[in-house]
C-alpha cells in the first residue's frame, strides 16, 4: 500500500471522533470536520504549503491537488543527507519528464498526520529548485471530501455520514454542482467539463497550479491564434521536468463552468502536452471561490466569494500586499520583482530596494542570492559568499547559487575546500544535468570546447545555455587573476543579447 493512502487513511482513523461513528445510525446527514490545515503561501510563485516535518525536523509541503502522488524533493532530502536510489522510471509534470528515486525516511508528517518509518519518492528534476521539501498530492488530499477555504487560508477534511443525497456546500445554498466525469489518470483528482468561448474542454483543479492555465492546443482548438492582437509573450513556465515551456496570456470572451460565467476571462496559456487535461484551475481560480470536493458523491460544489475570478499576477493584486506586509518574506521578494521590472506597477527602484532589503533581513533565500550575486562585479567576494551560503542554507538544491559559491570563494584563495564542497553538491547529478556540465569544467573534467557542445545540446535552452557556459568561463579566468581574457571572453557572448540599457534618471522639476 502506498504512504500517501495510509497518511490518508491514518488520518481519518485517528482524527474521526467516536461520538461521530454512534450518529451514524441516528436519521439525516452528519457532516464532521475532522481535521482543518492552515495554509501559507511559499516561494517565488507563491504556491500553496501547508507545515509538516521531515525525520524530526520542520518540512514545507506543497499542496497538489494535480499531483498524482506525494513525494519529496532534492529540497528535503539533501540537506537531510537522504540517501537516493535510481527507480529507473520517470513521472511527466509541466517540464517535460523527471526521474524517479526512492530514499527511506524514518518519519514523515504532513499536517496533522504522521507515518514512521518508510520509502517515499523523490522527483529529482524541476524547472528551477522547488521551495518546498515535498508534496502532498490527490491520493492523500482527497480520500475524504476536501474544503478549501482560501479567504481562511486553510483545507477542511470531512467525513460524511448518511449524506449521499444531501446538498453539502453547507455555506451557500446557491453553490453550482459539478459531477465528476470518466478519466483514465490513475489520480483520484476529478475532471469535469468547462466550456471555452463555447468548447467543450476538460478540466481539473490543481492547487498546485499558482494561476489558471490552459493548453496551447486547446487555445486553439477554442480559437486562439498567437498572433492576434492582445496575446502577450509571459515568459516561461516550469515545473516537474527539467524544461521551461512558452508562456503567453490572453482574454477569452467566456469560460464557463456549470451554471457560473466567466467573462472577459483572462488566463495563461502554456506549450505542454498534459495529455487528456486541457485547462489547469490554479490557486488564482481557488482564491475567488469556495470549493468542496465531494468524494463521497463525486460532486464539486463551487462558489464564487468576490474579487478578480482569475488572476495572472499582472500587478500588485490586495492580497500578494497583506501578504508582504505580514512578513511573508517570499510576497517581499514579488513585490521587489514587481517594482523592479515596473510590471503591472509604476517602476519604482526605491520601493524595490526596500522590499528587497526585507526579504533578506527574513533570511529569504532567492533575496540573499540576488544580494550575493550583486556583490561580485563588485569585487565583494566575501559579502557574495556569505550571502550564498545563507540562500543554499535554505535552498540547497539551487545548482546556480552553488556555482557562484564557488567562484566567491575562488576569489578568496579557497580553491581545493572550494572544489571539494563543489564536487560533493554535483555528485548526485547525472553529467548532462544542466548545469552540471559547468561544475564539471570547474573539476576539470570537460574543456571548453566540451561544455560548450553540451550547453548547446539542448535545442530548445541551447541560447541560454551557452550564455550561462561562457558567462561562467569568463568568471573562472577572471579568479584565477587573468582579467584581459576574462574581459574578451565576456565580450564574445552573442547569446546573451544586448546588454542592458541603463535606465534614464528622473529630472528634477523645474521651478
Amino acid at each position: 500500500m502506498k504512504l500517501s493512502h495510509l497518511l490518508a487513511c491514518a488520518a481519518l482513523l485517528a482524527t474521526f471522533p467516536a461520538h461521530a461513528q454512534q450518529e451514524a445510525s441516528a436519521k439525516g446527514c452528519k457532516y464532521v470536520n475532522v481535521a482543518s490545515v492552515p495554509l501559507r503561501y511559499t516561494g517565488p510563485g507563491l504556491e500553496l504549503t501547508m507545515e509538516g516535518s521531515l525525520n524530526g525536523t520542520p518540512a514545507t509541503l506543497l499542496v497538489d491537488t494535480g499531483a498524482s502522488d506525494t513525494a519529496l524533493t532534492r529540497t528535503g532530502t539533501e540537506p537531510r543527507a537522504m540517501t537516493l536510489w535510481n527507480t529507473g522510471t520517470s513521472v511527466m509534470g509541466v517540464g517535460g519528464y523527471s526521474r524517479i528515486y526512492n530514499t527511506r525516511f524514518k518519519e514523515f508528517r504532513a499536517g496533522p498526520v504522521s507515518s514512521r518509518p518508510g520509502s517515499l519518492r523523490v522527483i529529482h528534476d524541476f524547472g528551477s529548485a522547488p521551495a518546498y521539501d515535498g508534496i502532498v498530492g490527490a491520493p492523500f488530499l482527497l480520500q475524504a471530501d476536501l474544503e478549501f477555504s482560501l479567504a481562511e487560508k486553510q483545507i477542511r477534511f470531512f467525513r460524511p455520514v448518511d449524506c449521499r443525497k444531501d446538498f453539502l456546500a453547507y455555506w451557500d445554498p446557491e453553490a453550482v454542482v459539478l459531477p465528476f466525469e470518466r478519466s483514465y489518470s490513475r489520480s483520484p483528482n476529478p475532471h469535469f467539463t468547462v466550456l471555452l468561448n463555447g468548447k467543450k474542454l476538460n478540466a481539473i483543479i490543481d492547487s498546485g497550479a499558482s494561476t489558471t492555465v490552459v493548453t496551447l492546443n486547446a487555445a486553439k482548438r477554442a480559437g486562439l491564434k498567437l498572433d492576434a492582437p492582445g496575446v502577450e509573450r509571459a515568459g516561461y513556465s516550469a515545473g516537474v521536468g527539467e524544461s521551461r515551456v512558452a508562456r503567453w496570456v490572453t482574454v477569452f470572451d467566456t469560460l464557463q463552468l456549470g451554471a457560473e460565467t466567466i467573462r472577459n476571462a483572462r488566463v495563461g496559456v502554456i506549450d505542454a502536452d498534459l495529455h487528456d487535461i486541457d485547462v489547469l484551475l490554479g490557486v488564482d481560480f481557488l482564491r475567488a471561490h469556495r470549493v468542496l470536493f465531494a468524494m463521497s458523491q463525486e460532486k464539486l460544489y463551487i462558489s464564487y466569494i468576490g474579487g478578480e475570478p482569475l488572476g495572472q499576477r499582472r500587478g500588485i493584486e490586495a492580497w500578494i500586499q497583506q501578504e508582504a506586509d505580514a512578513d511573508n518574506t517570499d510576497a517581499q521578494m514579488m513585490l521587489w520583482q514587481l517594482y523592479r521590472s515596473g510590471q503591472g506597477v509604476a517602476r519604482d527602484p526605491v520601493q524595490a530596494k526596500t522590499w528587497l532589503d526585507r526579504a533578506a533581513a527574513g533570511n529569504n533565500p532567492f533575496a540573499n542570492f540576488f544580494i550575493g550575486r550583486g556583490h561580485m562585479p563588485r569585487r565583494q567576494y566575501a559579502h557574495a559568499a556569505r550571502h550564498l551560503r545563507l540562500g543554499l542554507e535554505k535552498l540547497p538544491g539551487d545548482r546556480s547559487a552553488a556555482l557562484w559559491l564557488y567562484l566567491a570563494r575562488l576569489h578568496l584563495g579557497e580553491g581545493e575546500a572550494a572544489r571539494a564542497d563543489l564536487e560533493k553538491t554535483f555528485a548526485r547529478d547525472d553529467n548532462d544535468q544542466w548545469p552540471s556540465p559547468v561544475a564539471r569544467h570547474f573539476l576539470g573534467k570537460i574543456d571548453e570546447k566540451e561544455l560548450l557542445e553540451q550547453a548547446r545540446d539542448d535545442k530548445a535552452r541551447a541560447n541560454s545555455q551557452v550564455c550561462v557556459a561562457k558567462t561562467m568561463m569568463a568568471e573562472r579566468v577572471a579568479a584565477s587573476g587573468d582579467m584581459e581574457k576574462a574581459k574578451a571572453l565576456m565580450a564574445q557572448r552573442p547569446e546573451c543579447g544586448p546588454p542592458p540599457q541603463p535606465q534614464p534618471q528622473p529630472q528634477p522639476n523645474k521651478a
